[in-house]
């Protein structure tokens, strides 16, 4: 029965009262609706903050965005890894950031016709197809900055951690590849990162000073920066101490190689550089291992930006190890009592728990023994010239 008089227009009125209140809240929210914890974060950027220097808002206060300055982020993920996406978005959601879905590639489904080389792919079926899959996914986020025509945009995987003051981080990190891209004083640039770069190479397992590159962005006193222990690094630590830092220091470079890819960023010219790149392979190489080719080579202008520490890392959950990856084996009886993400102090994943139950609860170390990065404010940042 059709509704009449007073009923109809009884929901009228709530269908424009809604339509209004939602318009008017996403006015003030464009990003929607920010978790109590961040606002309670942002509010209090000054006092919560671990640096003592807190970035000009004029070139860094996009990097507080829901996008943290990126026109995008993109999350990768095997549709058959739900469970992966559910942590990935609780941790998300508290770091106030939001993401658009790459699906990952069963490598199977990926004909050899369609791959740039033969040579090189593993032996095994289950090594090629491990290596062939995220090979392809990572492409198909490349391919979709391209498609769209963004300027930039964040790639990260389902299983990557990152502190909890990651906004704080990426300000500093800017800062230095602003320096590394040769932003001076004057106009502002289109992104807060600088606008001559390839690739920032946010969240590696491995990444080296350029040889003979002179200039590097330090960042002193740095209270996200874990002691040397706590650090993961494959092929050799860059050589901070030589370089005249501490161990409280994180430095901004050019690298020359890299390995995994648990989260980097490619401006629009990076991400047509990198398909090329790829698409003129003449041996296969793993994803990771040919973007450190291109970070290295001569031949192909490729800019490669990365921190030591790095920003973000792969968490390593509690429970069966089982469930850590879709490419290595593990025993069925293999647990982790404990859950720990190399590199990261204020892990949030390992805060998640403490910040559901209580969204001020105070932020947890990661390694709370370990001695906490105390010092005087320091000046907006420190370059060193090797001479």
């Amino acid at each position: 029965m059709p509704l009449v008089g007073f009923p109809r227009i009884l929901l009228i009125g709530v269908l424009v009262f809604c339509l209004f209140t939602g318009v008017s809240f996403f006015r003030q929210h464009p990003q929607g609706r920010l978790p109590n914890f961040w606002a309670h974060q942002a509010a209090n950027a000054n006092e919560n903050s671990p640096f003592s220097f807190k970035p000009s808002p004029g070139k860094f206060k996009d990097i507080r965005n829901s996008t943290l300055g990126f026109q995008k982020i993109f999350l990768i993920n095997l549709p058959e890894r739900p469970d992966k996406f559910d942590q990935f978005a609780i941790a998300a959601s508290f770091t106030g950031f939001t993401y658009d879905l790459i699906e990952g590639v069963k490598g199977a489904d990926v004909q050899n016709k369609s791959l740039p080389a033969l040579k090189g792919l593993p032996a095994t079926e289950r090594a090629r197809n491990n290596i062939v899959g995220c090979w392809r996914a990572h492409l198909n986020a490349a391919r979709t900055i391209v498609r769209n025509g963004l300027s930039s945009a964040l790639i990260i995987e389902d299983d990557a951690d990152w502190d909890v003051y990651i906004k704080d981080q990426l300000q500093e990190f800017a800062a230095g590849s602003q320096f590394l891209s040769g932003v001076t004083a004057g106009p502002k640039p289109h992104s807060p990162y600088g606008d001559d770069w390839d690739l920032l190479w946010l969240g590696h397992c491995g990444a080296q000073f350029t040889p003979g590159d002179k200039l590097q962005w330090a960042i002193a006193n740095d209270a996200t920066v874990p002691e040397p222990n706590r650090r993961a690094n494959f092929g050799g630590e860059p050589d901070i101490a030589a370089a005249g830092y501490d161990n409280s220091t994180r430095v901004v470079f050019r690298t020359s190689a890299g390995a995994c890819t648990y989260s980097y960023a490619l401006s629009y010219r990076g991400a047509r550089r990198y398909l090329r790149n790829q698409a003129l392979l003449e041996t296969f190489t793993p994803i990771d291992l040919g973007i450190s080719k291109m970070c290295k080579s001569k031949n192909t202008e490729f800019k490669c930006f990365a921190p030591f520490p790095q920003l973000i890392d792969s968490h390593k959950a509690a429970g069966r190890m089982s469930r850590d990856s879709d490419i290595a084996k593990y025993s069925a009886d293999d647990v982790r009592e404990h859950g720990f993400t190399f590199n990261i102090v204020h892990s949030i994943r390992l805060n998640i728990d403490s910040l559901l139950a209580d969204e001020n609860a105070p932020i947890q170390r990661q390694w709370p023994n370990d001695p906490e990065v105390i010092g005087p404010p320091r000046p907006r940042a420190m370059v060193q010239s090797q001479d």
